[in-house]
């Protein structure tokens, strides 16, 4: 997988974002949402949630009663 180079967008408050830019065939650049970016690749639970801690469940009660009885 290619690395991103890390960008940030100043938002108001003084709050930073980090964000990719994609150069698309027209020319023009479009910033992403890093952490969408990131969530995209992410392994995901049995619900749809990206998984969490060991990576088997996103952590809620029923996903974990739903994994201890698939064993």
């Amino acid at each position: 997988m290619e690395l991103i180079p890390r960008e940030y967008v100043a938002l108001r408050g003084g709050v930073l974002k980090r964000v990719y830019s994609v150069e698309m065939p027209d020319g023009t650049v479009v910033l992403g949402d890093h952490v969408a970016w990131l969530e995209s690749r992410a392994a995901r639970c049995s619900c749809g949630k990206v998984c969490r801690g060991s990576g088997q469940t996103c952590g809620d009660a029923e996903c974990i009663a739903a994994l201890g009885a698939a064993r």
